[in-house]
């Protein structure tokens, strides 16, 4: 009976284990050979479900630690990412500085795609996600050499 990999499962199956276990010490150790081998069945049966609970219960937690990392990711992006005219820029102590990213990919979705300049349109700038245009001279690129890292 497989679970879901909550904890309550794998408590379960170890205490099945362990109820088998109590049975085998309880007889002395002086079993009947079909006996002694039904009790094992049942006990390698519920240390293999535990086992399969905990490694459910893994793959759920790197997915936990995964969601994890991106909302830290998108946390510090928030924190680092201001609006200057029609884009999204990173800021350094208060200063804005490289590419412009999209607005609407940034708004609607917190992704950061970098604007583009449109081919053989150099005052027209595109998103290569959702592609929005917006005019060049709104969304500049600001130079990175004054700041200092």
């Amino acid at each position: 009976m497989a679970g879901q990999g909550r904890l309550s499962d794998i408590l379960r199956s170890l205490n099945q284990a362990n109820e088998v276990g109590f049975r085998i010490r309880e007889a002395g150790f002086v079993l009947e050979k079909a006996e002694l081998k039904t009790l094992l069945a049942e006990l390698t049966g519920a240390i293999s479900e535990a086992k399969m609970e905990l490694g459910i219960m893994q793959g759920h937690l790197q997915d936990k630690d995964a969601e994890l990392k991106a909302m830290g990711e998108l946390l510090h992006a928030k924190a680092n990412l201001r609006r200057r005219g029609d884009g999204y820029y990173k800021s350094r102590d208060g200063r804005l500085y490289g590419q412009p990213y999209c607005s609407y990919c940034w708004e609607g979705e917190q992704k950061q795609y970098h604007l583009h300049n449109r081919i053989l349109k150099k005052d027209v700038r595109i998103c290569p996600h959702c592609k929005n245009e917006y005019q060049a001279q709104r969304t500049p690129y600001l130079d990175a050499d004054t700041l200092v890292y």
